[in-house]
């Protein structure tokens, strides 16, 4: 990674809130690995000193810390973890799957709102929407299925994001505000002993066969790709009040079973049961935000993104460890 002339300085404090999720761990390395400071927040520290702390002392002695918020949506909830922070980087919102938007939807907006508000009072001075789920959340009822279930938790991505922009717009905030936006993201796990982020969980039961939880795949990212553009958006100067999506090429579940047979044919175990019945693809077009992505990556230094075969290389090889 190669960062010249970064808008927030090297050795300053990162705040990365959601840091034991799959991007969220990732996007603590990568920041760690730029030259900066990292303050994870977590619901429980006890829950995830050990492995993070396993992880990230070793090879940035230091450099990490963890703190505990434990409810988004109280007032003061980040107060006291943003004080001293030059970047905050909300990596994701909470993962709540049910059939009530008033349940989903809420908290994760009421959460994001009190992310900014904390960093506009800790002084902290450094057009594509799912519209269709928010629609669906709204208005359509509310019965307890896997359906259900799916399209209010992209509902309650949808709104969060507009709720931010909203917020930016109104209240003119000190701090420079970056957004980005990811899919499906896969690749290697830093521990494979964690709980499965949505992504990798839903790959696994994927390959097991498992059609009950799983989520319609449109694009899809190696997650470290995904975690360099959260840096981007955090410290390049280059990047300003911009949406930046985290797209690099379109697939199915049933490509992702081929590829990893493709790629594995030694290890037939590795994928169970049969292809799914759904064979549609989703058929939009993002060239234009996926060249930015790559410039975007090219100005870190890396050579555009990492290949689909590496990304699922990159799965296997730290989940499905022979032997295992």
């Amino acid at each position: 990674m190669k960062i010249q002339n970064p808008a927030v300085p090297f050795d300053s404090t990162v705040v990365i809130i959601g840091a034991n999720g799959y991007i969220g761990a990732e996007t603590c390395d990568k920041f760690l690995e730029a030259g900066y400071r990292v303050r994870g927040t977590v619901r429980s520290v006890e829950q995830h000193r050990a492995w993070m702390h396993g992880i990230f002392d070793k090879k940035y002695p230091g450099k990490f810390e963890l703190v505990q918020v434990v409810d988004f949506e109280t007032d003061g909830a980040f107060d006291e973890a943003f004080k001293g922070a030059a970047v905050v980087v909300y990596v994701s919102t909470p993962t709540i799957f049910g059939p009530d938007p008033s349940q989903v939807i809420d908290p994760v907006v009421n959460g994001t709102i009190n992310t900014l508000k904390a960093a506009a009072q800790a002084k902290i001075s450094v057009d594509t929407y799912n519209h269709e789920d928010l629609r669906k959340a709204r208005e359509e009822p509310t019965v307890p299925t896997v359906e259900r279930a799916m399209a209010v938790y992209g509902a309650s991505r949808a709104a969060a994001e507009l709720a931010f922009w909203s917020w930016v717009k109104e209240n003119n905030p000190p701090f420079v505000a970056n957004c980005v936006v990811p899919d499906g993201n896969f690749g290697r796990v830093l521990d494979a002993e964690q709980p499965n982020g949505t992504s990798v969980g839903m790959l696994k039961r994927v390959l097991d066969g498992d059609w009950s939880r799983v989520m319609t795949l449109a694009w899809i990212i190696n997650v470290e790709d995904c975690a360099l553009l959260m840096v981007a958006a955090a410290v390049l100067s280059s990047i300003a009040n911009e949406r930046i999506f985290a797209y690099y090429k379109q697939a199915t579940w049933n490509e992702m079973r081929a590829k990893v047979r493709q790629l594995y044919p030694d290890r037939p175990e590795l994928v169970k049961g049969e292809d799914s019945d759904v064979v549609g693809r989703d058929l939009s077009t993002a060239d234009e935000v996926v060249k930015r992505a790559e410039e975007v990556l090219k100005e870190l230094g890396r050579p555009g993104f990492i290949s689909v075969d590496d990304t699922i290389r990159d799965f296997v090889d730290t989940v499905y460890k022979k032997g295992n």
